[in-house]
């Protein structure tokens, strides 16, 4: 760690927040990470927060979050809208590293469950080789062209690849694809990017005049618009963290694949919450109009008569998903 850098870490925390995180990564995975909340041998990423960071998530900064993704073509926004919806129910959503050591244990034959609990205890190995010293989170938060390339030419796989990234402002997630998700943790596990990259100097002004000069407004864009309050939770996401969806409808302009003209109207938003002890999920659609009210209680669906009620009706594949979902919660019992 250069001597710029460390000056703006609390070493003593600094080596505590490494050590803990080793103890966190090197712990194997159990069977119950797929329950309805995490266990204490969850990855955790937690401790790597500066000083500065952990205040401004303790402080709430972060308490909702917004991951936006998937296609902004017509005809693949209702299938992202379906997976968005298994996230609200028994899905975790996964970083696109987990999900190809998925992909590679069950082409080896193992079970859904088999190929999930392993990949966790492989990627484990994978965070603690990336993420073995507290300037080693640069490999996140910084921004230069070619960044990934270089790291497969020394054999360390993309970090970002293994992160779920977020942000707390919904224009920002809005800008990685038209579905967006609403996450608050039960637990966090997360770091703030930018709070971390500004104890280690990183927006200087010495770098912002290099961009300027090099005409490298791309960078700029990232540093100060699309990475703003950036978040990131390593691996994946329970339902029990999730607690809503937004989808948005197509945008006549993209610029660059993110920069939707005009901003994507709403088509539909899905708010999940608990009602005595049972899941409840509002449908509504882009005037706050209520499509349905889902829930395996059926006493819990009952619409209150001053409620009002939207014309749309719930998507033939989204009502074969929750009918589905209702038979297996049934069964059981």
């Amino acid at each position: 760690m250069s001597p710029e850098k460390s000056a703006h870490f609390n070493r003593p925390a600094v080596l505590l927040s490494a050590v803990a995180l080793l103890m966190l990564l090197s712990t194997a995975f159990c069977p119950a990470a797929r329950a309805l909340s995490y266990d204490s041998e969850t990855i955790s990423m937690f401790t790597m927060n500066s000083v500065n960071a952990l205040k401004r998530i303790r402080n709430g900064n972060f308490s909702v979050l917004y991951r936006g993704f998937g296609s902004r073509k017509a005809g693949e926004i209702d299938h992202d809208e379906l997976l968005g919806f298994r996230f609200l129910l028994d899905t975790p959503h996964q970083s696109r590293a987990l999900r190809t050591l998925i992909e590679e244990n069950e082409k080896a034959g193992m079970s859904s469950d088999e190929a999930f609990n392993k990949a966790r205890s492989q990627q484990t190995k994978i965070l603690q080789k990336i993420f073995n010293t507290i300037d080693s989170t640069k490999e996140l938060y910084e921004n230069r062209r070619g960044k990934s390339f270089e790291a497969a030419k020394v054999g360390v796989p993309d970090p970002e690849t293994h992160f779920i990234f977020c942000s707390p402002r919904i224009g920002v997630a809005r800008m990685y694809g038209p579905i967006v998700i609403v996450i608050q943790e039960t637990r966090p596990r997360g770091m703030d990017l930018n709070g971390i990259a500004r104890a280690a100097r990183y927006y200087s002004l010495g770098r912002f005049l290099k961009n300027v000069g090099d005409l490298d407004f791309r960078m700029i864009m990232a540093d100060y618009v699309a990475d703003r309050d950036e978040y990131v939770i390593p691996s994946y996401i329970l339902p029990v963290d999730i607690s809503g969806l937004i989808v948005h409808s197509t945008s006549p302009v993209v610029i660059g694949n993110r920069l939707a003209v005009p901003p994507p109207a709403v088509r539909r938003v899905y708010r999940k919450y608990q009602h005595k002890g049972a899941m409840v999920i509002d449908v509504l659609d882009n005037k706050d109009r209520l499509i349905a009210r889902l829930s395996t209680v059926p006493a819990f669906t009952t619409v209150e008569a001053d409620v009002t009620r939207s014309p749309m009706p719930l998507p033939d594949n989204i009502q074969k998903v929750w009918n589905d979902y209702v038979k297996t919660v049934r069964s059981k019992k």
